[in-house]
């Protein structure tokens, strides 16, 4: 009996090795699979990122010139009134008779508009 106890647990381990290893070859031959799927799905999605990456710094960039622009043109824009004073008050004093005749003709242009 001995004999066939043992014959019967060397089958039955023979057995379960059999499946242990038919389990961990369908095992390895999912992740192989798995692998063969995800490798040009990794890289696609790699170049995605690195594409999306460039475009958001070149916008970055492009953002920061505008706002550089932005900001020198508020400043000629904010300055332009004070340019235009100054070269006013230069005028006058470098020509005052001439300064004194302009204001005459334009009050009197103004005055014949508004008249009618």
């Amino acid at each position: 009996m001995d004999k066939i106890t043992s014959f019967t647990g060397q089958a039955s381990t023979a057995s379960a090795n059999a499946v242990q290893r038919g389990v961990e070859s369908a095992g390895a031959a999912l992740h192989q699979g798995i692998d063969k799927l995800a490798d040009p799905a990794r890289s696609t999605v790699d170049s995605l990122s690195a594409s999306a990456h460039q475009t958001v710094n070149s916008l970055a960039g492009s953002a920061g010139q505008v706002a550089d622009r932005f900001a020198n043109e508020t400043r000629k824009i904010t300055e332009a009134p004070r340019k235009a004073l100054d070269y006013s008050k230069t005028s006058i004093q470098d020509r005052p008779l001439e300064a004194v005749g302009l204001a005459l003709a334009l009050g009197f242009v103004f005055g014949r508009l508004t008249a009618r």
